[in-house]
């Protein structure tokens, strides 16, 4: 199935016309904010960039077929300027995946698992939170983004086999936390598929 974002691109492709393009813009904007704040650690500055990105695509709106993961090319657009931003500053050195300020949205009980305690929640929120930063920024493209692994490795320059070991560590330290025994094959997918599945 199609998401909305790639539905509100190809209704814009097709017709170019600015309600379309708001449209596509509005799927897009804040998730695409939230990313860049996360390299530039500026709210304006990200803002910005953002909407360079979606300026330099309404410019370039009668030639846009040849697009085709329109959320892999606007995250590395919006990363690509972003570093651009932080070279230019005198004599900096910017790392992608070390130099992060990633904030995660935080994990809360639902109607399905009102059986798991507030107090659990409140653990594996402590834990997901004290990820380093590398595996925050995957846990944040896949878990809140919706993106899928190669979508987060191009994104990020890095291959998938790196994204599944920054998993795998993610899902270590969080079960260290709460105390989960990842020794039992059953215990380790059940919680992957729990952390990524909210």
């Amino acid at each position: 199935m199609i998401s909305k974002g790639k539905y509100c691109f190809q209704r814009f492709v097709n017709d170019r016309s600015q309600t379309s393009f708001t449209n596509f813009f509005d799927c897009y904007f804040t998730r695409l904010t939230s990313f860049a704040i996360t390299i530039l650690k500026s709210e304006i500055l990200a803002e910005e960039v953002v909407l360079d990105v979606f300026l330099r695509l309404w410019e370039k709106r009668n030639s846009l077929e040849h697009i085709n993961n329109i959320e892999t090319y606007l995250y590395i657009s919006v990363r690509n300027k972003s570093i651009s931003i932080l070279k230019s500053e005198r004599g900096f050195s910017f790392n992608m995946l070390d130099d992060l300020s990633v904030q995660l949205m935080t994990y809360e009980p639902s109607a399905e698992n009102e059986l798991i305690e507030s107090e659990m929640f409140a653990r594996l929120n402590e834990a997901v939170n004290q990820l380093p930063s590398k595996c925050k920024m995957i846990f944040k493209l896949l878990r809140e983004d919706g993106l899928n692994r190669n979508e987060a490795a191009h994104i990020l320059n890095i291959s998938v086999k790196t994204v599944d070991n920054q998993i795998a560590i993610a899902v270590q330290k969080i079960a260290q936390k709460l105390n989960i025994d990842l020794s039992n094959p059953k215990n380790s997918r059940g919680l992957t598929s729990f952390l990524f599945s909210l």
